[in-house]
């Protein structure tokens, strides 16, 4: 909705979900998790508003937005084994059919500022993140029923927050290069370890400081387009099989950096568009770990693309 000559816009969306969650066929006599009562997981109303006003006689934009989130447990999460040839062969248990949903609520607050008859645009904003209930992974965890979880399994977990600020820019020249860039500085943090007994409170996979910048330059219909990530070291949970118990690791930051050029044709008096491109990615080689897994190194690609 926009009010006011377009100076005051409103956003706002909702959506409900309902689940129904039936027995598991288990291929097996016996199998896990097959004498536990099931439950559907509870409905969900989740709802997302925004609202901005803009000052024309000094280019400055006032914004705010608001919304909560939901997620119920992955089928893994729930039902995840793993086959263990130790002993008697069989199928250990990791997952718990009654965990809760994931919940949180999310707002922000920031301000733009246009200069230069729009094309430079600063921007600052402040954002928080409570994470009511979250799911983590404990090594030492109740029994299902009458399945047993000699391993550890996933589990229910108190939440945390997550709050920090981001500072971002963008040029847009006519015929100049386009750049944008952003840097950000978060502070995720759990009420309870995720992984029990590691007395780590940080939340896993995010960095506290993140940089990006993307450039782009045109040259008629020729186009070059830089893309780098720089972010600072992580946390991480890792699973080891010779002592069956999870540990956190420290890896460091992704450092990658993709390179794209291309050319566009324009075909039958400029209708329809024929766009031929390559991409290096990772162009700078880093080596890196999402997750704890290593990535793939330098490569590259080529394509083409139709518009009409």
């Amino acid at each position: 909705m926009t009010l006011l000559d377009g100076r005051l816009q409103l956003a706002g969306g909702a959506r409900a979900q309902w689940f129904r969650l039936e027995r598991p066929k288990f291929s097996l006599s016996g199998a896990p998790y097959s004498d536990v009562s099931l439950a559907a997981p509870p409905s969900a109303f989740t709802v997302d508003a925004a609202v901005s006003y803009f000052f024309a006689s000094s280019g400055t934009k006032l914004r705010a937005h608001v919304g909560n989130g939901f997620r119920i447990p992955s089928l893994y999460e729930r039902f995840g084994t793993f086959f263990s040839s130790f002993g008697t062969p069989s199928f250990i248990a990791l997952g718990d059919p009654g965990l809760k949903p994931e919940k949180s609520i999310a707002w922000d607050a920031g301000v733009d500022q246009y200069l230069a008859g729009g094309k430079v645009r600063l921007s600052a904003v402040y954002f928080n993140t409570d994470l009511i209930d979250t799911i983590g992974f404990g090594d030492v965890v109740a029994d299902i029923g009458q399945t047993p979880r000699p391993f550890g399994g996933y589990v229910d977990s108190d939440g945390g927050v997550a709050r920090g600020v981001e500072f971002s820019g963008q040029l847009s020249m006519s015929r100049g290069p386009e750049i944008f860039a952003s840097y950000s500085f978060t502070k995720s943090r759990q009420n309870t370890p995720l992984v029990a007994g590691s007395g780590v409170f940080r939340t896993f996979g995010v960095p506290d400081h993140q940089f990006t910048l993307v450039a782009t330059q045109r040259f008629g219909r020729f186009w070059v387009n830089f893309d780098l990530l720089a972010e600072s070291s992580y946390l991480t949970p890792i699973f080891s099989n010779s002592t069956f118990s999870t540990y956190v690791y420290r890896f460091d930051g992704n450092r990658r950096g993709d390179l794209t050029a291309g050319y566009t044709f324009r075909l039958a008096d400029e209708k329809f568009d024929l766009r031929v491109f390559g991409t290096v990615e990772n162009v700078f080689g880093y080596e890196y770990f999402e997750n704890g897994f290593r990535t793939v190194g330098r490569n590259a690609r080529i394509g083409v693309s139709f518009g009409f």
